[in-house]
């Protein structure tokens, strides 16, 4: 059996901090300059959902790409996410890499070894994807003090602002890892392997890691085209902020009753004044 296609997607902001120069990864080959060590630049990231500046997987290939000229390798590496969401590294010459944390952040559990293409494990951490959408779009939210009175005639103060918000449930979410391996799909599960900290562990994330770090962040929602969002820097992703009453309690219900296979979760995500971005 197939499995879904994602159509969503949520990508948390987070600090990648720099090993130092040439400290970050290793690359490794049979004959001339090796091995060579690659540089990724301290800054906020998204994956895949921002900007060329910000968008963490374009970053760590700049920056591998950058680290073989600078050697006199000729190779050129390109990182591309998948429509599972995982992350795939191919070259134009067969080489090794290190197990490196900008690999570890890209889902990446074993090191690539003497290959030309190497896909990770699990999807990048800080990065949640979803098979299944159910809003009813961006609504206007304000503040109004006021009323009617007997006659009918309206009174008040209108404060003039807005702010657009969305009841969203993202629904066919497995209940957590090990079930998601069993149900043979790639969206995002509930929570992670059992006994990890939230939202700071080595291997398969969950919407617990995402909730765990979204506080008072600027998130990047692909509502509906993530699968456009792979490639194209044209279409749009939404700047979200989850509210911290979201985080407190989370609206989670089971998809059907007695089903324990599948939950949804309902969140409110509140969009930003600067409403979408891009990633070019």
């Amino acid at each position: 059996m197939t499995a879904p296609t994602l159509t969503s997607a949520l990508a948390v902001p987070f600090l990648f901090t720099s090993l130092g120069a040439g400290a970050d990864l290793t690359v490794v080959f049979a004959a001339g300059p090796s091995p060579v060590g690659v540089t990724v630049a301290t800054n906020y990231y998204w994956m895949q959902l921002a900007s060329s500046s910000n968008e963490f997987i374009r970053a760590v290939e700049a920056a591998i790409n950058s680290a073989m000229v600078g050697a006199g390798r000729a190779e050129v590496f390109t990182l591309t996410m998948g429509a599972d969401s995982r992350v795939t590294i191919s070259a134009t010459g067969t080489f090794t890499m290190t197990l490196g944390v900008p690999l570890l952040l890209m889902g990446f559990t074993t090191q690539p070894l003497n290959v030309t293409t190497a896909t990770a494990t699990n999807p990048p951490q800080h990065f949640a994807t979803f098979i299944q959408r159910v809003s009813a779009d961006w609504t206007p939210k304000t503040a109004v003090a006021g009323g009617e009175n007997l006659a009918g005639v309206g009174y008040g103060v209108y404060v003039g602002t807005y702010r657009e918000e969305d009841d969203i449930a993202f629904g066919f979410i497995p209940r957590d890892a090990t079930q998601r391996t069993s149900l043979a799909v790639n969206q995002t599960p509930w929570q992670p392997a059992y006994g990890v900290t939230l939202g700071n562990h080595a291997g398969l994330w969950s919407c617990r890691d995402i909730l765990a770090e979204a506080g008072g962040e600027v998130c990047h929602a692909a509502l509906g085209n993530f699968q456009t969002l792979l490639t194209s820097t044209t279409a749009t992703y939404d700047n979200v902020t989850l509210p911290f009453s979201e985080i407190a309690s989370p609206r989670k219900d089971r998809q059907r009753e007695g089903w324990d296979a599948y939950f949804v979760w309902t969140v409110r995500l509140i969009r930003q004044s600067t409403q979408t971005g891009t990633r070019a």
